[in-house]
């Protein structure tokens, strides 16, 4: 099935100004090591112009939008054809819901849905493996659209609540978090973009072997603090960008799984999908895939519920 929706963004021109600048920056620094006294108007223009380029990649990343992809009509109708164009039913009752087509039937019983999307033309009910795309108009024809959605989010809801918490995290809280979760999962890149980074500045630095004016050598040391305090600012930026209207107020923290619910999706996930949690000071970092994580703050809870949660999520096979 075709995919579309929010892109990741393109840095490609922040990627070929930065380019430009450091090769700007090499040739001017040659020339005027080469030929010092002949032009050296030259010389200064291009390391002048090379800082331009290098300093406006920046906020060139940083302004870049992500782009939305939408396929074509011809495309969308094709694929309703191929896959989605045969006569379908449902049928279903207080304990479970049956599908049925030309070809065969599915009876799923109520206890298996794990997300609930109420969409303005669908309303997608989700089990583990599995989208059901229902119609809202087929329903409301019936009468059917509220009965559905009440039964459906009853049997989300039917499970052992034990407490709630608050989702949105401090600044702090989700700087410490995604530094966390970078470094981990991407620490070889990060260090060779340091290492590379830190010896481009001190070459730039360090680079006047005739200076009369010696450099203190603490200089060293502060350039890899410098761009992790820029990497740390650009998630501070990250968070303060971030639309959280649209995420989940709060999570229900429930005796086999977390829940979470916006205007338009109720969801569940169970423990035993976990594949790595990890704690750090300010919060739990719960992985359901190797790339994404959950982050759950612990300001909204009590010292007994932190002890509760542990147990929960250390029992999860």
């Amino acid at each position: 099935m075709t995919r579309f929706g929010r892109e990741k963004p393109t840095y490609k021109a922040a990627a070929v100004s930065a380019l430009v600048g450091f090769s700007l920056i090499a040739v001017g620094y040659t020339y005027l090591q080469i030929w010092p006294d002949t032009w050296p108007i030259i010389g200064m223009s291009l390391l002048a112009l090379g800082l331009l380029a290098t300093f406006l990649a920046l906020p060139l990343a940083f302004f870049t939008k992500p782009k939305f992809s939408r396929p074509d009509t011809n495309t969308l109708r094709g694929e309703y054809d191929r896959f989605h164009s045969d006569k379908r039913a449902i049928d279903f009752d207080e304990h479970a819901w049956r599908l049925f087509w030309y070809e065969g039937e599915d009876l799923r019983p109520w206890s298996c849905v794990r997300q609930i999307h109420d969409m303005n033309t669908l309303l997608v009910l989700t089990t583990e493996t599995t989208h059901y795309w229902l119609p809202k108009v087929a329903l409301e024809h019936h009468g059917q659209l509220a009965r559905i959605k009440t039964v459906a989010e009853t049997a989300l809801k039917n499970r052992e609540l034990l407490f709630t918490v608050p989702m949105r995290p401090s600044p702090a809280v989700y700087i410490s978090a995604t530094l966390f979760h970078n470094w981990r999962r991407r620490y070889e890149t990060t260090l060779l973009w340091y290492a590379t980074a830190t010896l481009l500045l001190y070459w730039i630095i360090f680079s006047d072997a005739n200076a009369t004016k010696t450099r203190p050598l603490w200089l060293l040391a502060l350039a890899p603090l410098l761009f992790f305090f820029c990497e740390a600012l650009y998630y501070l930026w990250n968070c303060f960008c971030t639309d959280w209207s649209k995420a989940a107020p709060k999570a229900e923290i429930m005796s086999d799984c977390v829940g979470y619910k916006t205007d338009t999706v109720s969801w569940i996930v169970t423990y035993r999908r976990l594949s790595e949690c990890r704690e750090i000071p300010g919060a739990f970092l719960l992985y359901f895939d190797p790339q994404n994580f959950h982050l759950i703050p612990k300001k909204g809870f009590s010292e007994k519920q932190i002890l509760q949660f542990r147990e929960l999520i250390s029992k999860r096979t």
